[in-house]
């Protein structure tokens, strides 16, 4: 059977490299001129830049973390993540670590305040009392320890060369045309498509504009600082007050990589406008929801059509869901 699949992020390989081992012909077809989905990573004066911001690996799942296994080795590197607020840098999740460096204990209603509100309302672009509760009750627990990785999943890292290198070795023996005209997949002759772009660009629109955030990045070449980033105090610091960015990346960190000068990367929240910029974050608020199962409906009723990854079901996916979505949804 012939199978197109559209999009080359990690939903779209992921589903490429399974249907081939059931023994279909696979075709992969991407807008973008690379690999990599917002995985995409290239070098620049001898770093490795996340050219569409951070990307740290974790999972608990052991199907997929063998799955990538197969392609990469994942370094050590474990994410942690300072939050830059009126009260100084301060390490995030709260742990006895920030009490430690305040200097005293906060309550639940204290550390939302001082690490969520800011940063919420400036990601989302709207009031924190707005945000629906399926947001906003991601404040985490205080931890009753000293752990201050962001993430305590059992396996976490880098892939060692870079995400790039990963996808290419995924790619290995599977046809992928890059650049191609977002119209193209409807002139493409086949048995099945696997669908990992919007969803409601599949459909043209026809039920209405689903809702995104979106990013913008700034990436600035500057002198390396080790006292800010490194690979034992992390990557990325984030701006919880009145900044008009979320965080700051230094992507040298993330391989442990020594160049005298870095990049530095800034990201700038935005409402996603088609055409103009990329759609990232679903915001299942204020009428997306509702939108989306208009898309969901006519979606289940398309034949030889799987929509897969976060654009297409409308969901903002860690990279293990993306890959862990993508194996459960080819076995049904």
């Amino acid at each position: 059977m012939k199978v197109n699949v559209i999009g080359c992020g990690l939903s779209g390989v992921t589903a490429a490299i399974l249907l081939k081992e059931q023994g279909h012909d696979v075709e992969i077809f991407e807008t973008r001129n690379h690999i990599a989905g917002n995985c995409y990573d290239e070098k620049q004066d001898g770093v490795t830049v996340h050219k569409y911001g951070s990307h740290i690996f974790h999972t608990n799942d052991e199907d997929v973390w063998e799955f990538l296994n197969r392609y990469t080795k994942f370094n050590d590197y474990k994410h942690k993540v300072r939050a830059n607020t009126k009260e100084g840098l301060l390490s995030i999740p709260f742990s006895k670590k920030t009490e430690e460096q305040l200097g005293r204990d906060l309550t639940p209603e204290e550390i939302k305040d001082l690490l969520f509100v800011d940063y919420s309302e400036r990601h989302w672009g709207i009031p924190w009392s707005d945000l629906p509760k399926s947001i906003s009750r991601r404040v985490p627990n205080k931890r009753a320890d000293y752990d201050d990785r962001y993430f305590t999943d059992k396996y976490q890292g880098i892939p060692e060369n870079g995400y790039t290198e990963m996808f290419n070795s995924m790619l290995d023996g599977i046809k992928v045309n890059l650049g191609v005209d977002k119209e193209c997949y409807k002139n493409l002759k086949g048995d099945m498509m696997v669908w990992t772009g919007t969803i409601s660009q599949y459909f043209n629109d026809s039920f209405g504009h689903l809702p995104y955030r979106s990013l913008r990045f700034e990436h600035t070449k500057t002198k390396r600082d080790e006292t800010k980033f490194s690979y034992e105090l992390g990557a990325v610091i984030n701006e919880c007050n009145k900044k008009p960015f979320n965080r700051t990346m230094d992507s040298a960190v993330y391989l442990n990589e020594k160049p005298e000068y870095t990049i530095l990367t800034k990201d700038y929240p935005e409402e996603y406008e088609k055409g103009k910029n990329e759609p990232i974050y679903p915001k299942p608020f204020n009428g997306g929801t509702e939108i989306y199962d208009k898309y969901k409906t006519a979606a289940s009723a398309e034949k030889n059509v799987i929509f897969l990854g976060r654009l297409a079901t409308y969901k903002y996916l860690d990279m293990w869901m993306a890959v862990k979505q993508v194996m459960t949804k080819l076995k049904e």
